[in-house]
């Protein structure tokens, strides 16, 4: 009954050994193998009459030495069948997941973290990729992206960072690794629900603690509060969610203002959000009614745009209230010393327009950017002398 044959078109292969030989076949995988490197964990285990069926790992190297170590000792079967899944089975790390799957040499290869936006995961590798020959790195990279979805149960599809954010919509490219190719999720950030493309729009879950504390803040009740680069809506639908305040929001991407009106609508809001498809330096164009509207008026103002923020502060000073009103701005800064950094480039730029901080209400690095430069926001008190 030693006979090998393994179909690759299917999912999985199990080893079949008798019911009598189950003991000894542990125990030869404990005496030789790390925990988990052969037998599958997340298949079930099956008995049928007198045998037992084990799942086996997608590794055939391993598998190999696994017959070669059994092969004078116990009578056995590798055959395809087809695997059930173990109810709420979830592997604790990639690591693990991983194992016997990729050889030790390629454990580097594997991400220390990942971003997930709804039921996607988005992995950057290691640039450039430690492995040039391009078959070998495609087969790891999707080795490593089938074991996120393994540790991530609620996950559909992982796809692959190929750039950092360029353009004037702050767009980055993809390509998928495995599961759905689909690139359309709804991502839910502190009991609110976003929908949005990571294709066609900006969005990054690592400021959820930051929205949570800008929208959780000493927000009055009737403020007027403008969302310079609200994207898909991520500050402006959470200060909505639990503050009765009137946003207007804005974005340049049609794209990501499509996604903030669908926002508006899923989610029960308490304040009133007005969105806006346009280059927020049009506002300060005399012509440009919706300016004139929105001139000297604002009591809050929001600047998440940290690679151009400080381009934009003509904008700012002209729509916040001249006898004072709150920013929360947001700068990359290089290091050493990045918060005294964008402070004085603000007070620099700010002076230009004839505005002064009086009073700088909290300032702090929100994320490492860089080697080279940190995420900083400062939130401060402007107002006009005059």
């Amino acid at each position: 009954m030693n006979k090998r044959t393994i179909n690759n078109d299917l999912k999985i292969n199990f080893i079949r050994i008798k019911k009598t030989d189950g003991q000894q076949f542990i125990q030869i995988i404990k005496d030789h193998f790390k925990v988990g490197s052969i037998i599958d964990q997340k298949y079930k285990i099956f008995h049928e009459k007198e045998s037992i069926f084990f799942p086996l790992v997608e590794n055939n190297l391993i598998i190999e030495k696994l017959i070669k170590i059994i092969d004078k000792s116990i009578i056995f079967e590798i055959i395809p069948k087809k695997a059930v899944h173990r109810l709420g089975f979830k592997y604790s790390s990639l690591n693990e997941a991983l194992n016997g799957k990729i050889p030790n040499s390629a454990l580097s290869l594997i991400p220390k973290s990942y971003d997930i936006i709804g039921k996607i995961a988005i992995i950057e590798f290691e640039k450039p990729f430690p492995i040039p020959n391009i078959e070998e790195a495609i087969k790891y990279k999707n080795l490593i992206a089938k074991a996120v979805l393994d540790v991530n149960n609620n996950l559909q599809s992982v796809f692959e960072k190929k750039t950092e954010v360029k353009g004037p919509y702050r767009l980055r490219e993809f390509i998928l690794l495995y599961g759905e190719n689909t690139s359309e999720t709804t991502h839910k950030e502190n009991n609110c629900s976003f929908k949005l493309d990571i294709k066609t729009t900006y969005f990054s879950p690592r400021l959820v603690f930051e929205r949570n504390r800008i929208s959780s803040c000493d927000i009055k009740k009737k403020e007027l509060i403008i969302d310079l680069f609200s994207g898909v809506g991520p500050f402006s639908v959470q200060i909505a969610k639990l503050n009765d305040v009137k946003i207007y929001a804005f974005d340049v991407n049609p794209q990501a203002y499509n996604y903030l009106r669908i926002n508006i609508e899923l989610n029960n809001l308490i304040g009133e959000i007005i969105p806006h498809n346009m280059d927020v330096k049009d506002l300060v164009n005399p012509s440009n009614h919706l300016g004139k509207s929105l001139s000297n008026s604002a009591d809050r103002i929001i600047m998440n745009l940290p690679e151009l923020s400080l381009n934009f502060i003509e904008v700012a000073c002209f729509l916040m209230k001249k006898s004072g009103g709150i920013l929360h701005f947001y700068q990359f800064s290089e290091k050493p010393n990045p918060i005294k950094k964008t402070i004085e480039l603000l007070k620099k730029e700010l002076h230009k327009f004839g505005w002064v901080i009086t009073e700088i209400l909290s300032s702090k690095i929100v994320k490492s950017y860089s080697p080279k430069a940190e995420l900083v926001v400062v939130d401060l008190i402007l107002r006009h002398p005059s």
